[in-house]
């Protein structure tokens, strides 16, 4: 059981992150500053720092908001699920689409995010718990229908996470916010690694 200290300290720990995800919507990244999370978070900027940084703040606020859309998502896993005559990347489609929403819904701080992460010296759960509940999604996606035998599923599922992950860092790259855009060069990229009709 948790100790009464440490619930406090997560309750600030988490004031301190939506704080940081308010500002960051409101006025954007780089002009936010820690003085200013610290302010409306109530706590000193000693105490923000303790959580980390901006780039820590950003990744905490996307990572948060990753795992929430997550969680619910079970009714799109049920419908990939119980698309019968769907294509594999059409099911693909169906469980990265909340997350494309996500991504596109700022791509401001999108770009921010996967920036921070492609320098390598941020950890996120896209790359670790997300990483794995993915892989095993994209495996029964893509055996659902018998198009993927066992044995290639693993590898296969797992050449789709990079692909997917691939493609949401190359379109941050671009000016875009366009969701359909970046559905439709995902779709491209599933179909062309499935390979199979259903």
């Amino acid at each position: 059981m948790m100790s009464k200290r440490e619930q406090l300290k997560q309750a600030t720990q988490q004031r301190i992150i939506d704080a940081a995800g308010q500002l960051f919507r409101e006025y954007g990244f780089a002009e936010t500053t820690i003085r200013e999370i610290a302010e409306t978070s109530g706590v000193s900027v000693g105490r923000v720092m303790v959580v980390g940084d901006k780039n820590d703040l950003l990744i905490h606020v996307f990572d948060e908001m990753i795992a929430t859309e997550h969680a619910k998502r079970a009714d799109s896993i049920v419908q990939a699920n119980a698309a019968a005559r769907s294509t594999c990347s059409d099911r693909l489609l169906v469980l990265v689409g909340p997350f494309v929403t996500l991504f596109t819904a700022n791509p401001v701080l999108a770009r921010c995010y996967a920036s921070i992460l492609v320098s390598g010296t941020h950890e996120s759960i896209l790359f670790t718990e997300l990483a794995a509940r993915l892989n095993e999604e994209f495996h029964a996606a893509i055996t659902l229908h018998g198009c993927t035998t066992p044995v290639a599923a693993a590898p296969k599922a797992r050449a789709l996470y990079f692909a997917y992950i691939g493609t949401l860092f190359t379109w941050s790259a671009k000016n875009s916010s366009e969701a359909a855009e970046l559905l439709s060069s995902l779709g491209a990229t599933f179909a062309t690694i499935c390979n199979c009709k259903e």
